[in-house]
């Protein structure tokens, strides 16, 4: 068994976009998707990458109830960027950073709400008082932030506050009861971590993918400028 996370077109050909999936390898995880999710999703799977807990794998990997298979969409206009224009090229990569942004921001929305949720279990578990001054608390958690950011010079972004995953966060959250959590039973204040923690670590796969695709477009027009096929007022220029 392995948790099986779906993308984009994956996603939508399958109608969800996770589910626990039986296989001892990703290969068997992926047949069982297939002839669960329908003839669609197994085109879509064709052209797709497939990462295991974050990272790409092969056919044969072993998977646990722990795993998480990842499957992500390939660059949009299909896997051999070479032929693509130089419009394209900049056209793709603006907007997979679009995307990444909001996925970012969904991320560290994610992150910053478990670190309070777990937090909570920490006093509990330490028997500290409760602090009258939720705001105090808050400030401390941040304060103590992993620092496991992205080291990318950072943009003017603009993400909406109804992107679908920023919506799918607060949905959850008003789920698992976040919003009371001094409230719950330690069941129902470990089940709000562990939907937290797996809510982030989907988000965190699929920036991360992003990150990958982004790359693949920055480095093929770079190559272009080191093979002379483009000069560089052309690649800088992003209105020409």
């Amino acid at each position: 068994m392995a948790r099986l996370l779906l993308f984009a077109s994956a996603r939508e050909a399958a109608g969800v976009s996770r589910d626990t999936v039986a296989g001892a390898t990703v290969a068997e995880v992926l047949n069982t998707a297939k002839r669960q999710f329908g003839p669609s999703f197994e085109t879509v799977l064709a052209s797709c990458t497939v990462w295991l807990n974050g990272e790409e794998c092969r056919p044969d990997a072993p998977v646990s109830d722990a795993d998480e298979v990842a499957v992500l969409p390939p660059v949009s206009g299909g896997s051999d960027i070479s032929t693509l224009s130089l419009e394209q090229l900049r056209a793709q990569r603006n907007s997979l950073q679009e995307q990444e942004d909001a996925v970012s921001f969904a991320r560290r929305l994610a992150q910053g709400r478990l670190d309070i949720a777990r937090d909570e279990q920490r006093r509990r578990n330490s028997g500290d008082a409760t602090n009258a001054d939720v705001t105090d608390g808050i400030a401390r958690v941040f304060a103590e932030e992993r620092g496991s950011g992205s080291n990318r010079p950072p943009r003017d972004t603009a993400v909406v506050a109804d992107h679908p995953l920023v919506a799918e966060l607060e949905a959850l959250c008003v789920e698992t009861g976040f919003g009371s959590l001094r409230q719950l039973d330690d069941g129902e204040l470990d089940s709000c971590c562990r939907m937290l923690s797996e809510f982030e670590s989907r988000v965190s796969a699929q920036r991360k993918a992003l990150f990958t695709q982004i790359d693949a477009l920055s480095n093929e027009l770079v190559r272009r400028y080191r093979s002379g096929t483009s000069n560089v007022d052309s690649l800088l220029d992003e209105n020409r």
